[in-house]
């Protein structure tokens, strides 16, 4: 082959290259995207439930998705502050936290699951127990989520206050790591009564899990974007997770899901009200 002949050749393989190789190849060279998600649920079945969901939002903006875990929601909040990850999952309290210290951030959607956009937590305790009331849990033992976990530890302490039980009022309480490593403490003993998200409990309730009380509803939780990210980048992710219908993807985030729907802030100021006076209480748990 002449020297003609071999630059025709490599002109012609990188024509093809250009014209022919799939989007999603060409843009490998960006960097990939993070989706950045708070611990409650083992980071194993996080990123179970998460994964189809990146593989989805990859063939619609032609970039890479990676699933991170943050260690706690103390640290997830601070890092969706300060612009440190693309695209993130976060629960309500954690938002209107997270936005009154580091102001508001790109919403994508809100999830949406049997066609509402709230969800409730429940405070559960044993089916073969004593305890009846939320009275009853007067001078007993309680499990909380994590101290920033809205269905956690918001919720079912906002209940035990409405109810005349201040937390100082129990026999000992904790926080544990996530909504099934409550509903495993409640059914194994460890603590009388527990607080937990609703879909946490409908998947240990026939191992013996009984409701005692369930919340007011609260907004869902939403997918934010990070102010870093390009706009074009921005709109295609929130035009994806507003499309997305398949039930083997949804299903996966929660069993319930039905969809995304749109959001503004300002459908969470009914969410900050109820956390206000959660964190101006006289005995905040964690205080």
């Amino acid at each position: 082959m002449n020297l003609f002949s071999a630059q025709a050749a490599r002109l012609f393989f990188l024509l093809f290259c250009l014209c022919f190789l799939p989007f999603s190849s060409l843009a490998a060279a960006e960097p990939p995207l993070e989706l950045w998600l708070h611990p409650y649920l083992p980071a194993p079945e996080l990123v179970r439930r998460f994964t189809p969901l990146a593989r989805y939002l990859e063939t619609k903006v032609g970039r890479k998705i990676e699933v991170k875990i943050s260690p706690t929601y103390e640290e997830h909040k601070q890092r969706l502050g300060e612009d440190r990850a693309d695209l993130a999952f976060v629960g309500p309290f954690s938002y209107t936290q997270m936005t009154k210290d580091y102001g508001v951030k790109p919403i994508l959607a809100v999830l949406e699951n049997n066609g509402k956009t709230v969800f409730h937590g429940v405070i559960a305790v044993r089916r073969d127990g004593p305890i009846k009331t939320i009275q009853d849990l007067a001078g007993k033992s309680f499990a909380f989520g994590d101290k920033e976990s809205t269905m956690g530890t918001v919720a079912p302490t906002i209940m035990l206050q409405e109810a005349g039980v201040g937390v100082e009022q129990l026999s000992r309480y904790s926080f544990l790591r996530s909504h099934n490593d409550v509903a495993l403490a409640v059914l194994g003993g460890f603590y009388e009564a527990g607080g937990m998200k609703e879909e946490v409990f409908h998947e240990y309730a026939n191992r013996g899990l009984r409701i005692l009380a369930k919340s007011q509803p609260i907004p869902e939780h939403l997918f934010l974007a990070g102010k870093k990210l390009p706009p074009p980048v921005v709109k295609a992710l929130r035009q994806a997770l507003l499309q997305l219908k398949d039930p083997a993807v949804l299903t996966l985030i929660q069993k319930s899901a039905t969809g995304m729907v749109p959001a503004t802030d300002r459908d969470y100021d009914g969410t900050r009200r109820i956390c206000n006076a959660f964190c101006d209480h006289s005995h905040k748990p964690g205080d």
